[in-house]
């Protein structure tokens, strides 16, 4: 974490001096932020709900782990597990959240600065992210005889998890879905993580490349007014 915080400086302190730049509005998960700040909003959530989801998945881990050594789930045990389980769905329902902002925001700075190649690669790379969760997910709640279909979203997510506590049986498959994919969470927010840190310098990129021709072109603009010409006389 203390890599990660120190990679987040720095991407900011690189951005800071690009603050000004006028932008078009981005909306999403930072409240119509600009592109400018976006992603780097993006990325600290992203930070935040990485640490909380790591918590989670030690906590369910812990929780599983006494379950087993019991070798029963009194409903009496359901609250702490039940409030677990549904940090957890909503934590990856915000990060959905933030990776469709972000693909937003990319898709911003490229109408606006162009680069589109580059960009373009990093909106193919966190749709592919989602899809690859989504998948993961998918196929540890069929492994515990649940239906992937009635998690498509956080309300039938959680509306599943309710109705599964209803027995001893189906609590334990929950506690065991969540305790595996709480832990695949972990290492894909890694992964997502770091991508978005390298779409913020894509971001950097494409916005300092059109700097760098508007540059050219008033300093060419320019040296056109300095240059003799003729009168036409």
């Amino acid at each position: 974490m203390k890599i990660q915080k120190r990679m987040l400086a720095l991407a900011i302190a690189v951005a800071l001096p690009l603050a000004s730049i006028p932008t078009a509005h981005a909306g999403g998960a930072t409240g119509g932020a600009t592109e400018v700040t976006q992603i780097l909003n993006n990325i600290e959530l992203v930070s935040i709900y990485m640490t909380e989801i790591e918590q989670l998945a030690q906590q369910l881990s812990m929780l599983e782990n006494m379950v087993t050594n019991t070798n029963s789930l009194p409903i009496q045990a359901w609250s702490g597990i039940d409030n677990r389980l549904t940090a957890l769905v909503n934590a990856i329902a915000a990060v959905n959240g933030v990776v469709n902002a972000t693909e937003g925001a990319l898709a911003q700075v490229e109408q606006q600065f162009g680069n589109g190649d580059l960009l373009d690669a990093y909106e193919t790379r966190l749709r592919a992210w989602t899809q690859g969760l989504n998948r993961q997910i998918g196929t540890a709640l069929e492994q515990m005889g649940m239906n992937a279909n009635r998690f498509s979203s956080t309300q039938q997510a959680l509306a599943q998890i309710q109705a599964a506590s209803q027995s001893a049986t189906g609590r334990m498959q929950v506690l065991q879905a969540g305790n595996q994919i709480a832990g695949l969470m972990v290492n894909e927010m890694q992964s997502l993580h770091s991508t978005m840190i390298a779409a913020e310098q894509a971001r950097l990129n494409a916005v300092a490349i059109q700097e760098n021709r508007d540059a050219q072109e008033r300093a060419a603009y320019q040296k056109w007014l300095k240059s003799p010409r003729s009168t036409g006389w």
